[in-house]
């Protein structure tokens, strides 16, 4: 039986509100669309997973969503919606999900989309931005962003 879960986010980007579909257009239009597919890119890479534009629960169902991941920790997916006043949340169906990594990837986007959007916040103040990145002990992405004048 089916168990949508959720996770929320202090992302918000009400000008995706509207939308079904991440699609081209919208990401040349919305920087913040293109930071959040740039954020579930990096997750892909992270967990050999793909982009998508359709996420399923464990009966087969699909769940709507503007975009979304699927990885081999979770086949049916983590998609991503857009609340009405343009709040970002993950979406997935924890049935089966022991291991909690529906809101282990969730967390791991929202991240992503965080360093990303600081890092471009720093340039946006025409200060010199360094980043670092690494792999912890167990094997989680790190990456440090500082900004010097």
């Amino acid at each position: 039986m089916s168990e949508q879960a959720s996770y929320n986010t202090y992302i918000s980007i009400p000008s995706l509100a509207e939308h079904k579909s991440l699609d081209g257009n919208l990401i040349d239009a919305e920087p913040r669309a293109a930071l959040l597919l740039k954020a579930l890119t990096l997750a892909a890479e992270d967990h050999a997973g793909r982009i998508t534009d359709r996420i399923v629960d464990c009966d087969g169902n699909s769940l709507e969503c503007l975009t979304g991941l699927v990885t081999k920790e979770m086949p049916q997916g983590v998609g991503v919606r857009i609340q009405n006043d343009g709040r970002v949340v993950f979406v997935y169906d924890a049935h089966g999900d022991s291991l909690g990594w529906g809101t282990r990837i969730a967390g791991e986007i929202a991240a992503n989309y965080n360093t990303l959007a600081v890092r471009l916040a720093l340039q946006a103040m025409n200060l010199e931005v360094g980043v670092e990145e690494h792999r912890n002990s167990r094997g989680e992405r790190v990456i440090r962003v500082e900004g010097r004048s």
